[in-house]
């Protein structure tokens, strides 16, 4: 319980000290979760036996080293294969640090006349493990509607694996060997508590904290006397990549369109913080919020006279992306059909992108979303003077992430 209130604590702290707006909490919402992934971990082991890494002289940390992969099944589950390689260090405890170990390899009470031998207090071990096995991760976050999505994992994990272990008893002073063991299998079990942080769609770090508990002879090659405990504690680091990205969506081509109207290819990208060339001045001047409550309907006042009061259906787009979804092609066919209508209508676009990314980049990715609207209806028709691009950046004021993603039509050149 003491072992498990200190795992608690060092994930707590390390969720507090990368710090995370009511923004970034309330509507880091990506649509599509990574699937497969990959990763690097590495820790420090204490290993409790007969021996123990808190022996009586001093405590005694090792290394560990691994590679994991897995795949993602939702925000709640994933499931992943480990390799680990590392060495357990451990020396006698208080109580058993008066016992004698004989040349025979067996433990006595004392020293044994005529037979060579060495007290468990000048005596440590060092054992070289590896390990392979299959842990699942359960994200606590996931339950949550708030944190579904959150770049925030909280992660409860249990796991099990097959176990090899050779030890080396040595002399403190000196290094000495005593007894050189084989290598011992054991069947592992335990679980871990991990917390993550996703940097960007592609890359998380994360500290984790666990026990294994291993059956059969005591990892540390010493005789089994009095302690039945052999298990191993492990606090570390985690380096995570997710691979393929978001899951691919259906080519535009695959929806039924008119023929005015040239299919648009969808484009994804592994975050919103890729920089994109410059094409335009972007203009940063804060407008007016727009909301997904923005008039779906379109109304125009007579089919022979310019449109006195028009309500355009506004574009959403994916995260990273910069080009007219499959969904939101209808959309995009309301406001061709109102510019064909009104021959004299001039409008202005004007992207927004959500609040992560840096101001510059979101400020050339809006500009990006206007400007494929406007490439769409020129393709369809549309006389380019007709049009104007604005690119607004990132929208503070937007309800959420997903609707913060848009362009916005408005008639006249304003």
């Amino acid at each position: 319980m003491h072992l498990l209130k200190k795992m608690l604590c060092v994930c707590f702290l390390f969720m507090a000290a990368i710090p995370m707006s009511a923004q970034e909490r309330n509507t880091q919402d990506t649509e599509d979760n990574p699937s497969w992934y990959i990763g690097l971990q590495g820790g420090v082991p204490f290993g409790i036996s007969t021996f123990s890494s808190f022996g009586a002289d001093k405590t005694r940390a090792g290394f560990d080293v691994g590679l994991y992969g897995g795949y993602r099944f939702n925000p709640v589950l994933s499931l992943e294969a480990q390799a680990a390689w590392g060495r357990v260090n451990q020396s006698a405890q208080d109580c058993c640090a008066g016992y004698w170990l004989g040349a025979d390899g067996h433990r006595y009470e004392a020293a044994v006349a005529g037979m060579d031998g060495w007290r468990y207090a000048d005596l440590k071990s060092g054992t070289f493990t590896q390990r392979y096995g299959l842990q699942l991760n359960v994200n606590l976050l996931g339950f949550f509607p708030k944190t579904k999505h959150s770049r925030w994992t909280l992660e409860l994990s249990p796991h099990v694996a097959a176990i090899g272990t050779k030890s080396t008893v040595q002399t403190v002073s000196g290094g000495t060997d005593v007894l050189k063991g084989d290598t011992r299998w054991h069947l592992g079990a335990g679980g871990n508590v991990q917390a993550a942080y996703r940097i960007t769609s592609c890359v998380s770090i994360g500290i984790y904290s666990g026990l294994t508990w291993l059956t059969g002879d005591p990892m540390d090659g010493m005789p089994e006397y009095r302690h039945d405990n052999n298990f191993i504690w492990e606090s570390g680091i985690r380096l995570g990549f997710s691979l393929g990205g978001r899951k691919a969506r259906k080519p535009v081509e695959a929806i039924p369109a008119t023929s005015l109207e040239s299919a648009t290819p969808v484009r994804t990208e592994c975050d919103e913080r890729v920089e994109q060339p410059e094409t335009t001045t972007v203009e940063e001047t804060p407008v007016a919020k727009d909301t997904a409550e923005t008039a779906e309907k379109v109304s125009v006042s007579s089919p022979t006279e310019e449109a006195a009061e028009v309500s355009f259906p506004v574009i959403y787009f994916p995260f990273d992306g910069t080009e007219i979804t499959a969904p939101e092609l209808p959309k995009a066919r309301q406001i061709l059909a109102i510019l064909k209508e009104n021959p004299g209508m001039a409008v202005t676009l004007t992207g927004w992108c959500d609040t992560r990314g840096s101001r510059a980049v979101n400020g050339r990715v809006s500009l990006l979303r206007a400007e494929a609207l406007k490439a769409w209806l020129i393709d369809n028709g549309i006389e380019a003077s007709r049009i104007r691009t604005v690119g607004r950046g990132s929208d503070t004021q937007a309800p959420s992430a997903k609707e913060a993603r848009r362009v916005v039509t408005d008639s006249g050149m304003n």
